[in-house]
């Protein structure tokens, strides 16, 4: 089991709420100013299939959230209005994976391929909300946003190269959504370079890339996230 955060440097596409849609084009200073909490973990079982050629099935539980928000002032026609604008995003994988028998183990280079792959469900949460408060009285207050829940299919896969007892190289992967419930496709690709720094403790660091393209509703009631980031990997686990 593990923790880790993935730390994006660019965020790229479109955001549509009630049927307003503004392009984004994020780097690291807009980024880490909209930044107000993240939290991400992943948990992995395995069990040998005892055929003696590292073959195995196992289950992984992967939860990331993450909170961006801005609350500018001094905005209106007045100067003393306001606005609020949250954007939440919450991912549960729950998946269950095999894991192929070992390639090159016993090699005189010494190094040896482990292949998994998993499939299973996604659990995702998306909020945008903006809440407008001019300064001057109702009507012209404006709530504007939704948060949306959903359920899709997920499939997966991992290459694990292990280079030396200390050093393990990765490339992971996974698509989801495949239409279900507006998410037309989400992906992503993830390349980790791992160091058992301590007994059973790994220090893993890489890149990710992320893509959603999520829409639901039409005219002013579309709500649509359609982004992809990507930035640096970084991650810590223990094995039991």
């Amino acid at each position: 089991m593990g923790a880790y955060a993935f730390i994006p440097i660019s965020v790229q596409g479109s955001s549509t709420v009630d049927g307003g849609t503004v392009d984004l084009d994020l780097g690291p200073d807009e980024i880490f100013d909209l930044f107000q909490f993240a939290i991400s973990g992943r948990f992995e079982g395995w069990r040998d299939l005892g055929r003696g050629d590292g073959s195995a099935a196992g289950f992984v539980l992967d939860g990331q959230y993450v909170n961006l928000g801005a609350s500018p002032n001094n905005v209106g026609p007045r100067g003393n209005g306001k606005v609020d604008v949250d954007i939440q995003q919450g991912i549960v994988d729950m998946l269950a994976g095999y894991r192929f028998p070992t390639l090159g183990a016993g090699t005189a280079s010494g190094g040896s391929l482990d292949i998994d792959v998993t499939a299973g469900a996604r659990f995702n949460y998306l909020r945008q909300k903006i809440d407008v408060t001019p300064g001057i009285p109702a009507p012209f207050n404006a709530n504007l946003g939704d948060d949306k829940y959903w359920l899709e299919p997920v499939i997966g896969a991992r290459g694990t190269y292990h280079v030396s007892p200390k050093w393990d190289l990765i490339v992971r992967g996974d698509l989801a959504g495949f239409g279900v419930a507006g998410d037309d496709l989400t992906w992503s690709l993830t390349g980790i370079a791992a160091w058992e720094a301590w007994d059973k403790t790994t220090v893993r660091f890489g890149y990710r890339v992320y893509d959603i393209d999520y829409s639901t509703g039409s005219g002013a009631n579309e709500f649509a996230y359609d982004v992809t980031e990507h930035g640096p990997f970084l991650g810590i686990s223990r094995r039991f």
